[in-house]
């Protein structure tokens, strides 16, 4: 495969590609040669790989099964559509549409090249404990969903917060200097794709963010009939980060997992008058592994993607309405893009 982007997110990518036996990472872009440089030494690659500043390259390349695109978010569409063109299986970093054009875009090159494997890297898809919910949830082991709670955190030093949350100057550019528009969507996105991933599609949803908080929080309803509360936003490093991840009640049983100091990821079945573990690992991270091994065992097996391209585009439908709704102070019914004439 191609890594396209060799930003501090490809790192994890290419770890993740150097330990799985039936890949190899063949060739690195980038227009920053210097990043190029970095990964080769810091991952330790051949010197001899090819490198290029030229995502075409990489798509004209026959010895390119797959393209992992680890670019800035607004790049994402152009690059997924030419990949797709190419008949490329894609990797590629959240999230998928930057606007409702976008997506309808995505959707119709995606109708038109069905045969590409594309992924993308929503990583708490990838945590075999969520997966492992998932399934218990397929098996209606707690029955109907009635509702549920998803948080997700990064941990910082509160203690300090006021000179953190300090005013500061704005400025429209990225690093490199290059202006990216804005998108109309949630900037955070992890824990409500985790909701559409256990819950199904929402309907509608009403959201706050404001300047005198931490994060961005919603109540969606689905269209099962279920609701859910979902938090995302910072916790202090001098707690815990996650005590609670996911806590979903159903109609004959609860799922609650959590994270405990150390990082470890548990979650406990509570049914029937009984309380059990649920068996799967405690691996957290960005899901890097789990990623890699589901893309190859769906091109060689055909194995179902965890996170496919089109459940990637109903995820950035739903953080428009959130951005929508938190923007307007309103409730908001989730526009799907639907194509136009």
């Amino acid at each position: 495969m191609a890594i396209i982007g060799c930003g501090s997110v490809a790192h994890g990518h290419i770890r993740a590609w150097k330990t799985n036996t039936k890949a190899k990472v063949a060739m690195l872009v980038d227009l920053e040669m210097s990043l190029v440089r970095k990964i080769i030494d810091d991952l330790e690659l051949d010197e001899k790989i090819p490198t290029s500043r030229n995502y075409e390259d990489a798509l004209k390349s026959e010895e390119i099964d797959i393209v992992d695109i680890c670019t800035p978010s607004h790049l994402h569409t152009m690059q997924i559509i030419d990949a797709l063109t190419a008949k490329k299986h894609i990797v590629v970093e959240k999230p998928t549409g930057y606007d409702l054009e976008e997506c309808r875009k995505l959707k119709f090159y995606l109708h038109k090249y069905p045969e590409s494997k594309a992924a993308v890297a929503y990583s708490l898809r990838y945590y075999p404990l969520n997966i492992a919910v998932k399934k218990l949830m397929v098996e209606g082991r707690i029955g109907e969903p009635i509702y549920g709670q998803f948080t997700w955190n990064h941990s910082h030093r509160l203690d300090r917060s006021r000179r953190r949350r300090r005013p500061h100057k704005r400025k429209l550019a990225d690093r490199g200097g290059h202006y990216i528009a804005g998108s109309e969507a949630s900037r955070t996105t992890h824990i409500f794709d985790l909701s559409r991933y256990m819950f199904g599609e929402v309907e509608e949803v009403f959201a706050y963010k404001g300047r005198k908080i931490y994060g961005t929080y919603a109540v969606a309803i689905f269209e099962n009939g279920a609701a859910a509360l979902l938090t995302s936003s910072i916790a202090s490093k001098l707690g815990l980060r996650n005590p609670t991840v996911v806590s979903i009640q159903g109609t004959k049983g609860t799922i609650n997992t959590g994270m405990s100091k150390k990082g470890e990821y548990m979650g406990k079945l509570i049914a029937k008058d009984k309380v059990s573990t649920i068996k799967a690992s405690k691996e957290t991270g960005h899901g890097d592994r789990v990623r890699t091994e589901n893309i190859i065992n769906a091109i060689q097996k055909n194995a179902p993607l965890i996170a496919p391209l089109e459940d990637g585009i109903r995820t950035s439908e739903f953080l428009h309405a959130i951005w929508d709704s938190y923007t307007l102070g309103i409730r908001v019914p989730v526009h799907v893009s639907e194509p136009t004439g």
